[in-house]
């Protein structure tokens, strides 16, 4: 029997992505999808803190590649058609607009959709030893404390073989087969609202160049929908159709006539030619799993929560999952840390997806009630940063001290939240703080931690922001952790602080292999950084 250190039951964006985070950890890894998911139109879209995890792992030349130059977050024109008048143009407040131009080291910019994603991650994981088996369908698991057997069926033949997994990850979608054999139900899970997306080609960049910098609405008396680039060249588009005359109130299918009538009316040119690719019917559902694990067994993405596509995160919310559980799987294989890290994983990431679900329910309710978007924008600013990259972690892989949280405008460091991002040089060479991070732990410090630079193991580096990195700022560091000139943050795999130190303590190496032990699973107390 085949045994691997991982399964990963789901090909979509999710899938591909926490495979590839295991594989780039080493990590044995086999995907499977009972379909090809590249038979299927692009829906979802990257946000920044996506593509920061991938730069992280060294595809910033591939997103560059294969991205292009869109929207950036919370940006929408309303037109009474694609061809019309422009009836009104929406940005978030000044002071969120700039945070968001600033929060990372990617261009806010650069968009990339759900098939880009599953194609480079699909390349990439193959690339770094991973397995992807497409046409091969799971049909039951048994788990027990040593391992997770997995049944699988070739969906051509019907042929049934199994394989062995030391950990089963569901990323499998909203009607997660791994969810329903687990026995966890979604019990929040509340719809929203019904509607349709048709997915179609047409030439219409010439028609509507304000896609290219704006999410586009269109509202007329026939149609009130979204008309969403899905490529730089214009070519391929998504439209979410919300609302139109005789719209019933329960989930109906549109025959390809009627939708297609719906999307001239949005157009507003009828000499365009439209292929319609499909339409689909579909509930804008919002709920997180009662469960995000039972012992060796995770979900992920989807099958761990769903939301509408209001806001744009929820595919990126799936990938964060995988990323959060990936370094945390990688220790516990490797011995380099108690199994309890992996009880971290459900507060940690149902803390992001209720941030992503406030989101999205509190932007499609306006959608809804057709809230002027200026207003919308600025109640829902401060949602969409904290959704897509400053919500905050409070578990046992993170000691936490009596200082305040920090905002989300507030770029200051604190445990439990994303270490900010600031651009540094070095050697002429531009950097951000987050490319002085690696696959392991990072104790980082400022000019005055020379103290902290005995302190060493294997799964640790110490990285110091010196005054010639930030322009000769000797207080650059202090500033951004919030601590004393000698003080140091230890930062996770995942980017997030996990422990910060005010000042050099007496026994700087003892009092940070005190904090890993208890980070790392090995205290059975939770303690607190003093």
């Amino acid at each position: 029997m085949e045994r691997f250190e991982a399964v990963v039951a789901g090909a979509g964006p999710v899938g591909l992505s926490t495979a590839l985070f295991l594989a780039d950890r080493g990590v044995r890894v086999l995907v499977v999808d009972a379909r090809d998911p590249f038979d299927r139109p692009p829906r979802a879209g990257t946000s920044m803190r996506t593509l920061e995890l991938f730069r992280g792992i060294g595809l910033g030349p591939t997103l560059d590649r294969v991205g292009w130059e869109g929207p950036p977050p919370l940006r929408s024109i309303v037109k009474d058609s694609a061809t019309g008048t422009v009836l009104h143009r929406s940005a978030p407040p000044p002071r969120y607009a700039e945070r968001l131009d600033t929060c990372g080291p990617t261009d806010p910019r650069l968009v990339m959709t759900q098939y880009e994603v599953q194609r480079f991650t699909w390349e990439e994981l193959r690339r770094r030893g991973g397995q992807v088996r497409f046409g091969t369908e799971l049909t039951g698991f048994t788990a027990d404390s040593e391992a997770v057997r997995v049944e699988l069926a070739d969906v051509g033949t019907g042929r049934e073989h199994q394989v062995t997994g030391d950990y089963l990850i569901g990323t499998d979608g909203a009607r997660s087969r791994v969810r329903e054999l687990l026995g966890v139900d979604l019990p929040d899970r509340r719809v929203d609202g019904r509607l349709n997306t048709a997915f179609f080609r047409a030439d219409l960049r010439k028609l509507l160049p304000e896609s290219a910098t704006h999410a586009c609405f269109i509202r007329n008396e026939q149609i009130y929908c979204t008309l969403f680039a899905k490529g730089a060249a214009g070519d391929r588009w998504s439209s979410h159709l919300m609302d139109y005359p005789g719209k019933p109130a329960g989930l109906a299918r549109l025959s390809p006539e009627r939708t297609l009538s719906l999307l001239r009316a949005a157009i507003g040119d009828d000499t365009v030619p439209i292929d319609l690719i499909e339409c689909n019917a579909w509930e804008a559902a919002a709920g997180i799993a009662s469960a995000l694990r039972r012992g060796r067994v995770f979900l992920a993405g989807d099958a761990a929560h769903v939301q509408s596509s209001a806001g744009g995160l929820g595919m990126n919310t799936g990938i964060q999952d995988g990323h959060n559980l990936a370094w945390k799987l990688a220790a516990v294989l490797r011995g380099q840390a108690d199994e309890a890290l992996l009880d971290s994983y459900e507060p940690e990431r149902r803390a992001a997806a209720e941030a992503s679900l406030a989101l999205s329910r509190r932007l499609l309710r306006g959608y809804q009630a057709h809230q002027d978007p200026e207003q919308l924008y600025a109640q829902a600013a401060a949602d969409y940063l904290r959704g897509m990259m400053f919500y905050r972690y409070d578990s046992r892989a993170v000691l936490t001290d009596d200082a305040e949280p920090p905002d989300v405008l507030d770029d200051r460091a604190a445990p439990g939240h994303r270490l900010p991002h600031r651009w540094l040089t070095d050697g002429g060479r531009r950097l951000s703080t987050l490319d002085l991070l690696g696959p392991q732990w990072t104790l980082m410090t400022g000019d005055g931690g020379t103290g902290w630079l005995t302190v060493g193991t294997e799964e640790l580096r110490v990285r110091r922001i010196t005054a010639a990195m930030a322009d000769g700022d000797r207080a650059a560091f202090a500033r951004m952790a919030g601590t004393g000139p000698d003080g140091a943050l230890l930062v996770r795999p995942d980017g997030f602080v996990a422990w910060r130190s005010h000042g050099l303590p007496a026994d700087p190496d003892r009092a940070v292999r005190s904090a890993l032990r208890t980070l790392l699973g090995y205290t059975a107390d939770r303690a607190r950084a003093s």
